[in-house]
């Protein structure tokens, strides 16, 4: 029997069927492949648009490596919460969530009666202090004439003391609730554009604002944390270390860290703390390790993989393939080997280790065979398309 009337009879059984004769060839040509050891063709137009991309496998050495899942946290060196060191109302609100601020630059500004009167306490202080000096220095030299009386002397320096002590007094307060000495200096009354009771919240190093929890008009307690400001130059990368992988992490063993948002990106750190405890429900122990983020790529609440390479743990010549060429196919890790442009064996393959962007293949491959890495799902879905019709 020649191929057209072969043909001829499927197309009438597919019409008969309720299926159009492409149907048919692509699932007789999917049994077929099966058959032959499973294979997946796909035709020059369809070549054309699906994007397929394939590299060849190689031999060579492949180091040990340890995989964590991981969180990015704030360096915690460089996150201050800011609180008022007395109670005031916010009158302005000029630093906002996401804001970059500087060392020194005001986020709010309160209006506090408690400064307000310890200003002017300090005003009073320091006026009666400089009257009882000139009253103690005009006694003195009286007193040193013998035209004063001892007694007066004595009370005028009396007074004097207490006045001193009154002015020290008041100007501690007004240091311990953050004012400066310069500051300090140049409060008088009814100074031009200040106001005795304003009082500014500033920032405490450069960085960028993560939390705000005021408003205008809001009563602030010193209790109350205002801001949070963060320096995210440096992250912290927050890992956990199985207790069977303990002896091959240290403090100062450098640390690969991938995240989903930049699927090529590297970045690099290394540990500066592992705890001496294990957390006994997970058999853990917390590692933390630091990572610069000057570019602003990384973001506090991401999740991470980290990865610890182990040199010379295991440095022997295997198998090894892109992490991206293996496809799971009826559960068994799977390859789609390019035989020639458009047609693509199906391999299942047995894993190994996994190092960095690559996994070792202890079997199904061989080095030279070119694999796929873009494009692997659509052919996993071909070849599956196939199999579901096959079996209808």
């Amino acid at each position: 029997m020649t191929a057209a009337p072969i043909l001829l009879a499927a197309m009438l059984l597919c019409a008969a069927c309720g299926a159009s004769p492409e149907q048919s060839e692509s699932r007789t040509a999917g049994a077929a492949g099966r058959e032959a050891g499973e294979r997946v063709n796909l035709p020059p137009e369809a070549l054309r648009t699906t994007p397929i991309s394939t590299v060849p496998v190689e031999e060579r050495e492949l180091t040990g490596e340890i995989r964590a899942t991981a969180v990015i946290k704030p360096n915690e060196n460089r996150l201050a919460h800011v609180s008022p060191p007395i109670p005031g109302r916010a009158i302005a609100v000029r630093a906002v969530l996401g804001d970059r601020v500087e060392p020194g630059q005001v986020l709010a500004l309160l209006d506090s009666l408690v400064l307000g009167e310890k200003k002017a306490a300090f005003l009073q202080a320091r006026t009666n202090l400089e009257v009882a000096r000139r009253n103690y220095e005009r006694e003195a030299g009286l007193f040193k004439q013998r035209i004063s009386s001892e007694k007066d002397y004595l009370e005028s320096k009396g007074e004097f003391e207490r006045s001193d002590a009154a002015y020290r007094g008041a100007r501690e307060a007004l240091r311990l609730v953050g004012i400066a000495d310069a500051d300090i200096e140049r409060i008088t009354w009814g100074g031009t554009g200040s106001v005795l009771s304003h009082f500014p919240i500033l920032s405490p190093f450069r960085g960028t604002v993560i939390e705000q929890h005021v408003v205008v008009g809001e009563l602030i307690r010193p209790e109350d944390k205002v801001y949070a400001i963060a320096d995210l130059r440096t992250l912290w990368i927050l890992l956990d270390v199985y207790e069977k992988d303990l002896a091959q992490v240290a403090i100062g063993k450098d640390v690969e860290v991938r995240v989903d948002a930049f699927p090529d990106a590297r970045f690099h750190g290394k540990i500066a703390y592992l705890s001496d405890v294990l957390d006994e429900s997970t058999r853990t122990a917390r590692a933390r390790v630091e990572v610069d983020n000057a570019d602003g790529r990384l973001r506090p609440g991401m999740f991470a993989t980290a990865i610890i390479t182990l040199p010379g743990s295991s440095a022997r010549p295997v198998i090894v393939a892109p992490e991206a060429a293996i496809q799971r196919v009826r559960g068994q890790p799977t390859a789609f080997v390019e035989e020639s442009p458009g047609s693509y064996l199906v391999r299942p393959v047995t894993l190994g280790r996994h190092a960095g962007d690559v996994v070792e293949v202890e079997a199904g491959l061989q080095p030279g065979e070119r694999v796929v890495t873009d494009g692997g799902f659509t052919l996993k879905s071909l070849l599956l398309k196939d199999e579901l019709a096959g079996d209808e």
